[in-house]
């Protein structure tokens, strides 16, 4: 699976995009995001809030119960901040 990450989040990450191999038991966008956590420590803190980040599939926007069957790319926008 492509994941792609936006703003401030692909700086944390260190790359725009990674390509991942999700254990099965991951079935959801909010598992996804415990995932990452798990694999980006400098991140974790805000994939463990997968509510305060965006995701986008088949450039639709979906929630964290989004169920992850059959979807090859996910985009993952953070939380911006701004005046």
């Amino acid at each position: 699976m492509k994941i792609t990450f936006h703003s401030w989040l692909k700086t944390t990450i260190g790359d725009n995009s990674v390509e991942v191999n999700l254990p099965q038991d991951i079935k959801t966008i909010s598992g996804l995001a415990s995932f990452l956590a798990t694999k980006y420590e400098d991140a974790a803190a805000v994939f463990e809030l997968p509510e305060a980040l965006r995701y986008v599939v088949d450039r639709r926007y979906v929630t964290p119960k989004h169920e992850l069957t059959g979807v090859d790319a996910i985009e993952i926008y953070p939380p911006i901040t701004g005046g």
